[in-house]
């Protein structure tokens, strides 16, 4: 056996020994210690979930005049929590995304205190309607159900997913998928077996 195997396993025999032989006051004094370790984790465990945030609600928002730019997109000024008060941030211009719109942020109750919802850039999905089905080519297989292939919505505009070849399912019958208006927006209901 090496020296270093030797050493390592010398040191190993070591501290066992040591905890083994250990008094009775040090023993108590490591329970005291991992005790108190573990009163420290669930004081900040609790530190996490206190929210010292408003009880009331932020004051209305600010009209601010602003102009269209072409290219930028207006967001609203609004109130953030900092301190102990509501500071009011000034609105702002930002370059247009897209294919996306702006979610302006808001204000939320949850359990008695208010509860800032952060703004976002969201894709809300086509506002027009997806192009004619391309004809695909293709052959009847034995044991195989054609997917013919659709439209789908990709960084605000239309790509093409050719069709492919799926596995027969006995008794199910495969359902295609497609495009929907709902509300100003085409939504996808998905396709698959049923």
């Amino acid at each position: 056996m090496s020296k270093t195997k030797s050493l390592i396993i010398s040191l190993l025999g070591l501290a066992v020994a040591t905890t083994a032989f250990a008094g009775p006051r040090e023993r108590e004094q490591r329970r005291e210690d991992r005790r108190e370790d573990r009163r420290e984790e669930r004081r900040e465990d609790r530190r996490e979930w206190r929210h010292d945030g408003p009880r009331a609600a932020p004051p209305a928002a600010r009209f601010e005049r602003h102009e269209n730019r072409r290219g930028y997109v207006w967001i609203n000024g609004n109130y953030e929590w900092r301190g102990n008060a509501y500071v009011w941030n000034p609105g702002r211009y930002e370059a247009e995304r897209r294919g996306y719109m702006w979610r302006e942020p808001r204000w939320e109750v949850r359990d008695g205190v208010y509860m800032r919802v952060e703004g976002e850039w969201y894709s809300p999905g086509p506002m027009v309607a997806p192009p004619a089905l391309r004809e695909e080519r293709w052959e009847a297989r034995n044991g195989f159900v054609w997917v013919r292939g659709a439209w789908d919505w990709r960084g605000g505009e239309w790509a093409w997913v050719p069709g492919h070849y799926e596995r027969v399912r006995v008794g199910h019958r495969w359902r295609d998928r497609r495009w929907e208006q709902r509300n100003g927006v085409y939504v996808q209901v998905e396709g698959g077996w049923e």
